[in-house]
């Protein structure tokens, strides 16, 4: 009987003790498990996020790299020029005046009725100040164009004479039959002005480089004399030949210049012209002795061109 109730009671299940070798040998199993299992749990995060970068990057496209006209246009531009050659300008001008006062003697009827003078040219070396001042407008084109109208008026001091003496003879030498002889000549220009179209280039901000030319008039004095003594004319004669006269005259001038703004309103500039008046002529009947004695007498041709170098400050409104 007691063997048959051993037989039928439960068998007692091993107590595993905290602290115990199996405990913790199982313990360690139970860690390493929970490890390997959050290792895991972060590789599927890492690429669930890893595949979801890459559908965004599928469904809103690559971000667009700059082009060269984006960068062009992002650059900043080149600073333009602060000034502008267009408006109404006045201001004063001085320089230096010099020209070709020639002046031809040609006797009359002929050389060799005449007998004491063979036909020549003297120049009378016109030269001196000149000054005043000058109006005008300027329209800038475009950045590299300018065109414009000036209008001047000045005082001059250009003024020449010659002497020659003796004077020289249809023979190459100066007559025998005359005791003194001589032939004078002088020019003097009074004022002077222009009426002249300009066209200029601007190859950098502020500098205008310009081509100029137009009307050109101004008040000329001319005069000459010449005088022979004729042994041949009792007492011997005295045989001469003034004149003078003063013409106002027309003609044409071309030149250049270079202006510089040295403000919004101040501009400086140098300028040449050359300019041509044209010729004057005059005939005088000889005197002989204080009385008229045709045919005989001298044509007179004076030639008026020159050149102008000045110096100008303009105003700007």
């Amino acid at each position: 009987m007691k063997q048959l109730i051993r037989s039928t009671r439960p068998t007692a299940r091993p107590i595993l003790l905290w602290g115990s070798p199996l405990g913790k040998i199982l313990d360690r199993l139970a860690f390493f498990g929970e490890a390997e299992a959050m290792k895991q749990l972060i590789r599927l995060t890492i690429l669930f996020c890893t595949c979801a970068a890459l559908a965004l990057t599928v469904v809103a496209g690559p971000e667009p790299l700059p082009s060269g006209k984006e960068m062009k246009q992002v650059a900043p531009a080149p600073p333009e020029c602060d000034y502008t050659w267009t408006g109404f300008y006045f201001g004063g001008n001085a320089g230096y005046g010099w020209g070709d006062g020639e002046t031809r003697f040609e006797p009359l009827p002929d050389a060799a009725t005449f007998l004491f003078l063979e036909p020549q040219s003297h120049d009378a070396d016109p030269n001196g100040f000149i000054g005043g001042g000058q109006i005008g407008y300027n329209w800038q084109w475009n950045k590299w164009l300018v065109l414009g109208a000036e209008a001047d008026f000045q005082g001059t001091d250009i003024e020449g004479d010659k002497t020659i003496s003796p004077v020289i003879s249809p023979s190459g030498a100066p007559s025998p039959l005359v005791t003194d002889s001589f032939l004078r000549t002088h020019e003097r220009m009074q004022w002077f002005g222009t009426a002249r179209g300009r066209i200029g280039f601007v190859p950098w901000c502020r500098l205008l480089i310009y081509g100029t030319g137009g009307l050109a008039y101004g008040n000329v004095d001319f005069s000459g004399d010449s005088l022979f003594v004729d042994t041949t004319a009792p007492p011997p004669g005295v045989e001469v030949h003034p004149v003078s006269k003063v013409e106002t005259k027309t003609g044409w001038t071309a030149g250049g210049g270079i202006e510089y703004a040295i403000g919004h309103h101040w501009t400086v500039k140098a300028e040449y012209l050359y300019y041509d008046l044209g010729d004057e002529t005059a005939t005088i009947t000889e005197l002989l002795n204080g009385a008229p004695n045709p045919p005989f007498g001298i044509h007179y041709r004076w030639e008026t061109q020159g050149n102008i170098v000045r110096g100008g400050l303009n105003f700007k409104f």
